[in-house]
């Protein structure tokens, strides 16, 4: 979440990426920086082990690339 805040203080096009659990605090801190603007993509909780966390991205991918070139 510091990471994409960074980046999009920085004006470097920025996603975060949450799990299901996390999308209401996410929300919850874009609000509170004015970065409602910054796209936020969820996936699955949890992300489990490397290959269904990498599984899980394939799912979100193109979500992501969409919310970077938006």
């Amino acid at each position: 979440m510091l990471d994409g805040i960074r980046f999009e203080e920085t004006g470097k096009p920025a996603v975060i990426v949450a799990t299901s659990s996390f999308v209401r605090l996410a929300t919850s801190i874009k609000r509170s920086m004015n970065l409602e603007d910054l796209p936020l993509v969820a996936v699955s909780h949890p992300l489990g082990d490397q290959k269904v966390a990498a599984a899980k991205a394939q799912t979100v991918a193109e979500e992501i690339v969409n919310a970077l070139i938006d």
